[in-house]
């Protein structure tokens, strides 16, 4: 889950660390938290849909809808330092 309650206070958490942005927020000033975290060099934006092994995509256009199985995750949450790309030395 990327957007954590703690009791009536919402903070925002990476999906791929377990690094999570310092400040909590009110749910009302949910709009001001999200604008926060954008500042402080988080990226939040809309997920595509996952793909499985039985994606029809390619013939059909859309992916086929499984009865009762769980929505994909409407937005992504990178924090600053998975969101950055690796400088590494390297070939490229």
């Amino acid at each position: 889950m990327s957007i954590i309650r703690h009791g009536s206070r919402l903070q925002v958490a990476c999906d791929t660390c377990p690094a999570s942005y310092p400040n909590t927020y009110e749910a009302e000033d949910f709009g001001v938290m999200v604008a926060d975290a954008k500042t402080a060099g988080w990226i939040i934006r809309k997920a595509g849909p996952k793909r499985d092994e039985r994606d029809t995509s390619d013939l059909f256009g859309s992916a086929p809808r499984i009865a009762g199985r769980k929505a994909d995750e409407p937005y992504t949450h990178s924090c600053p330092d998975c969101a950055a790309p690796m400088q590494r030395p390297g070939l490229f």
